[in-house]
């Protein structure tokens, strides 16, 4: 009698462990976390990452989040903090594909004016700095450029990276993160942009 009661403690040991054991993966972990929506961390899992098919990845953008994932068969690889577009210049939702990349590319639209040699302007071209007479014009970089859409909506390496909704309708990466969406995407990748 001694022993059975021995062997069901020792079974209830074992049990009890096994459910309190924390069975979340460590991107599941990550993404619970009640600061998600604020934190500038970002989740690799270097593992899949290493190893990722650029023919096989997608994005995946959270405007509610601010936040975008690269994905390969359903598993993230990346989870970062992006910036989409503000009040009235809004980032489409839906499912695009990525073309017309270019790791150096500048704005036909945000930039600065010059006139006979000095800065007379900066910002929106045809907003903010319209009438304005200037000789030159330089646009604002925009390096990794991906298009998602046919007017100038795209996804590319900034400083400016928030935890709010604060472009002119792109989708703002950390460079450094950018350039890794560069390199694991290509033409034709998936982008999906959603609640």
């Amino acid at each position: 009698m001694k022993l059975l009661r021995l062997s069901l403690i020792a079974l209830s040991a074992v049990l009890a462990s096994c459910g309190t054991t924390n069975s979340l993966s460590s991107y599941e972990k990550f993404s619970t976390r009640s600061d998600y929506r604020d934190t500038y961390e970002t989740f690799t899992n270097k593992e899949l990452l290493d190893s990722a098919d650029r023919s096989k990845t997608s994005v995946h953008v959270s405007v509610k989040n601010q936040r975008m994932q690269l994905r390969q068969e359903g598993k993230v690889l990346v989870d970062t903090p992006c910036t989409t577009g503000r009040s009235g210049k809004r980032t489409p939702y839906g499912t695009f594909k990525l073309h017309d990349r270019q790791a150096n590319k500048r704005s036909n639209i945000y930039g600065t004016l010059y006139k006979n040699g000095k800065r007379v302007c900066g910002g929106h071209r045809y907003e903010k700095c319209r009438g304005v007479s200037y000789d030159k014009y330089v646009g604002s970089p925009l390096a990794y450029w991906q298009r998602l859409t046919g007017d100038g909506i795209g996804m590319h390496a900034s400083k400016s990276v928030k935890r709010y909704t604060a472009s002119g309708g792109c989708i703002r990466v950390q460079p450094s993160w950018a350039k890794l969406m560069f390199d694991k995407t290509k033409s034709g990748t998936r982008i999906i942009v959603s609640d």
